[in-house]
């Protein structure tokens, strides 16, 4: 980490850069001030990150700023470099990549690899028995076979390099705090061990070494106390540019103080054991894609014996059905007669699941059927229901007609909707059929004696009816199915929830593919700016950060085009560090890279639900306002409507003749019932039905 520093008369002020910094003498507005120093300006200065490097500019001082007794021109920025002096005025501070004011011999941190540092001069072979100690090292890291086993050879490794007394490896836990995982010499867990040492180096993210670690300005702390040590060198364990933890060395108070050179090993050392263990986690996760893959093949496998174990029992079902069907029509009775109809729909539903199952192709497609045929088709299966059950059915003469419907298929269905309401008909009673002429459409409506509640058709028949085109209305103890009468006046078919993918690597084309056909989605590839022509509605749109030239420009785009501003955006393989600009930029929710198939299919479910609870908060909002507007329109009719009826009772006995007042009275009475219809939807609850309708029951 870098830092500021400067001398406030013989102390030394450090400053940490953890962010862009203003440097004057306003210690409000500044992080870096020097409020008595009249050469100062309130605002003198600044220090900002630019790509990955730190600048100085001047903020229009009055005595300008120098970075290394150069002026800064107005309106131009320096690029710092470690231990570069910056003058604001009289004002002198360091700019230091590590932190300021090491000597260098007791304290030291920052060091270089093997070969850009120079071995001792009094032990000029010390170089090649190291490599050849960290030679020895690799072969046997490149032995362990887990991550586990890895660290206690590291450990083992690096104090025989080093000749250190005590030695720990401490990992970082998920949860962000640490543990010592393995330990060597007189320790006990975290006893003897300096957590301010550790703490620093999982902050600075760099190996140190301090032979006097009481008064050493990096640390502090009661653990430094308790220590009792004369020597500490601690480096970080880091992968894929993050630290993992940290192996940690001591040597006691009569033991000779570690070395610069040392430091220098020490981090050669954990470099190659972080190394090995990159290879034990490649070699896990190659592992783990082999499991993966094995494991969709074993799904696969098993999904294709399911299909043909469905087939055979299906198969065999119908052998079955066969030989009910033939006892069936050697019978008499209504009673054969219904056993035949219900032998042929199980013949029928047996022989739609063979096909789709195995050609995965629906088992009719819609035509057009005059009325009398699909009448013909249903009505002697309904007759024969209800003639057992001494039940009436009056049908009215079929017109001269057609309809768009599935042949047999839409038949199966409408008996499936019809057939629970008819065994719900008490003895004795009467069913009234006709046929509606509309303009686009044909209703069939059976009117059913009181009593009988709404229909709730099992899954298959209520996506069959969908599926031909068929709607169906219940209102007043009176079905009403709508058959379209030609094939552009049928309802639209139910689409898949479309996901839109932004991304140009195609690799990733069949993760996403498997994805989307495990959560009934239609894939759509997308670019990386806005389609000009229209695109159905979507449902989700995936951005791939790492695919995709500029992630943050791309979700900005995508977010101004009405046709996505509200479609949730999932940004995929993102850094971490730019989450931030993802989300301000109008993405829903972002998946670091790495994630796995899980994660994908889990994160885009948490979506659709989160879409689902928006659409019914939306249904409960418009629901409340047509309560409150019920309720308020109620207290404005009553009020001037008990006015108007008690004026038409005073009117009535004085003229009990007159025939208009009596007319007058009927009419607010059947205002008073429209008022408690009113009162009714205020009090009364919703509710759910087949295709996410919510009703209101008022009576």
């Amino acid at each position: 980490m870098p830092f500021l520093s400067w001398f406030e008369g013989d102390v030394l002020v450090r400053h940490a850069l953890v962010g862009d910094c203003q440097m004057g003498r306003d210690p409000v507005l500044c992080p870096v001030a020097m409020p008595r120093d009249p050469s100062v300006s309130r605002v003198h200065a600044q220090v900002v990150r630019r790509n990955g490097q730190w600048c100085l500019s001047d903020l229009d001082s009055r005595n300008g700023t120098y970075a290394d007794e150069a002026l800064l021109a107005p309106g131009t920025e320096a690029v710092l470099g470690d231990g570069q002096v910056l003058r604001l005025g009289d004002w002198a501070i360091t700019f230091t990549q590590g932190f300021p004011g090491l000597d260098g011999v007791n304290f030291i941190e920052g060091v270089g690899d093997l070969f850009s540092e120079p071995p001792p001069a009094d032990d000029p072979g010390l170089l090649m028995r190291a490599l050849e100690l960290l030679h020895r090292s690799a072969d046997c890291l490149l032995e362990e076979g887990s991550s586990n086993a890895m660290f206690r050879r590291i450990l083992t490794e690096s104090m025989e390099l080093l000749g250190a007394d005590r030695g720990l490896v401490v990992m970082i836990d998920p949860g962000g705090g640490w543990r010592s995982l393995h330990r060597i010499g007189d320790l006990e867990d975290r006893q003897g061990l300096s957590r301010s040492v550790v703490d620093y180096v999982l902050e600075q993210q760099t190996a140190v070494l301090s032979n006097a670690p009481l008064i050493d300005p990096r640390f502090g702390g009661a653990s430094l106390v308790e220590l009792h040590r004369g020597a500490v060198m601690c480096a970080p364990l880091e992968v894929d540019q993050a630290v993992h933890g940290v192996l940690y060395l001591d040597r006691s108070l009569e033991g000779r103080p570690f070395t610069r050179f040392d430091l220098v090993l020490l981090k050669a050392f954990v470099r190659q054991g972080a190394l090995g263990l990159r290879h034990i986690q490649l070699a896990q996760r190659a592992s783990g894609q082999a499991d993966a893959q094995g494991e969709h093949l074993r799904l696969q496998a098993l999904h294709e014996r399911t299909l043909t174990r469905c087939s055979e029992l299906m198969g065999a079902m119908s052998s079955s059905l066969h030989w009910i069907q033939s006892y069936a029509e050697t019978g008499y009775g209504d009673r054969a007669a219904i056993l035949k109809h219900h032998a042929e729909r199980l013949q029928f539903l047996v022989g739609s699941g063979l096909q789709e199952t195995l050609l995965e192709v629906p088992f009719e497609t819609p035509v057009s059927t005059s009325l009398g045929a699909l009448q013909e088709t249903v009505e002697p299966a309904w007759r024969d229901l209800l003639r057992i059950r001494d039940i009436s059915l009056v049908l009215e003469p079929v017109p001269r007609g057609s309809v768009w419907a599935a042949g047999n298929l839409a038949a199966q269905a409408l008996n499936g909707l019809v057939e629970p309401i008819l065994m719900q008909i008490p003895e004795g009673a009467s069913v009234h059929g006709e046929w509606l002429e509309q303009t686009a459409n044909w209703t069939l409506r059976l009117t059913f004696p009181g009593g009988i509640p709404i229909p709730t058709p099992d899954p298959w028949t209520f996506h069959t009816l969908q599926e031909a085109g068929i709607l169906w209305r219940w209102n007043d103890q009176s079905l009403s199915m709508v058959f379209p009468r030609q094939v552009d006046q049928a309802p639209e078919p139910a689409h898949h929830p479309i996901l839109g993918l932004v991304t140009e690597e195609f690799e990733l084309m069949w993760l996403f593919e498997s994805v989307a056909a495990a959560g009934a989605l239609a894939l759509l590839p997308l670019e990386s700016e806005p389609p000009h022509l229209p695109v159905p509605p979507l449902s989700y749109l995936v951005i791939d950060a790492k695919g995709t030239p500029d992630a943050v420009a791309c979700i900005e785009a995508y977010r101004r085009n009405p046709a996505f501003a509200t479609v949730p955006i999932l940004a995929v393989r993102a850094p971490d560090e730019l989450y931030p600009e993802l989300l301000a930029a109008g993405a829903t929710d972002c998946l670091p890279d790495g994630f796995r198939w899980e994660t994908l299919h889990h994160r885009l479910q948490v979506l659709k639900g989160h879409e689902e609870l928006q659409r019914k908060a939306l249904a409960v909002e418009r629901l409340e306002s047509l309560r409150q507007m019920a309720g308020t329109l109620k207290h404005e009719i009553n009020n001037p409507l008990a006015v108007i009826s008690m004026q038409v009772e005073l009117l009535i006995r004085k003229y009990p003749d007159e025939p208009k007042l009596s007319k007058v009275m009927e009419m607010v009475e059947r205002i008073r019932v429209l008022v408690q219809v009113l009162q009714k939807m205020r009090e009364s609850t919703p509710e759910e039905y087949p295709g996410g309708a919510s009703i209101l029951k008022l009576g």
